[in-house]
């Protein structure tokens, strides 16, 4: 799959680094999943040494095969996106498939950002869950009031966000 710098996705590179990065996040495990490739083979959002790796990192996408190796940066998000594709899956017709399906898709990013993206509550449910367990590390050693009603404050937020996950991504 030989591939011209300037193909299409000219208007998304430089928004990745954005809210932007959820729904193409979303939009990659979307077709991952229909195809049936299972999670224990890639990692999107960080890298992961065991894994085929698609994350993006100081403003740029980067790509990695499992194991780390080959790591190569792009500006172009068409051309990571080829590239991890290329990594994933085993034939080259697959691998076509696969990125004629996401740029199809790409189409659709205006109305699919209407709603959150599952991806970045996922990660947002992470991140509050990691300061509760910490604040319950705390609360062990101190009895704070303050500390206290923040970590109720972070539980109602918790169950919001589980509770839009579960309601607009069913």
């Amino acid at each position: 799959m030989e591939h011209e710098e300037e193909i299409g996705l000219e208007s998304l590179n430089g928004l990745v680094t954005s809210e932007l990065k959820w729904y193409v996040f979303d939009l990659i495990t979307e077709g991952l999943k229909l195809d049936k490739i299972d999670e224990s083979k890639y990692s999107l959002e960080k890298e992961d040494k065991d894994r085929i790796s698609f994350f993006i990192q100081d403003g740029t996408i980067v790509v990695s095969g499992a194991g780390g190796e080959d790591l190569k940066s792009y500006e172009n998000l068409y051309l990571a996106v080829c590239d991890f594709y290329k990594r994933l899956y085993d034939n080259e017709t697959k691998t076509e498939e696969a990125v004629s399906r996401f740029l199809t898709r790409t189409l659709d990013l205006p109305v699919i950002m209407k709603k959150p993206s599952r991806s970045m509550l996922t990660e947002q449910i992470k991140e509050c869950e990691k300061r509760i367990a910490a604040m319950d590390e705390r609360l062990k050693e101190e009895d704070a009031k303050p500390l206290r009603a923040k970590r109720r404050l972070d539980m109602v937020y918790l169950e919001g966000l589980k509770k839009k996950l579960s309601e607009i991504h069913k």
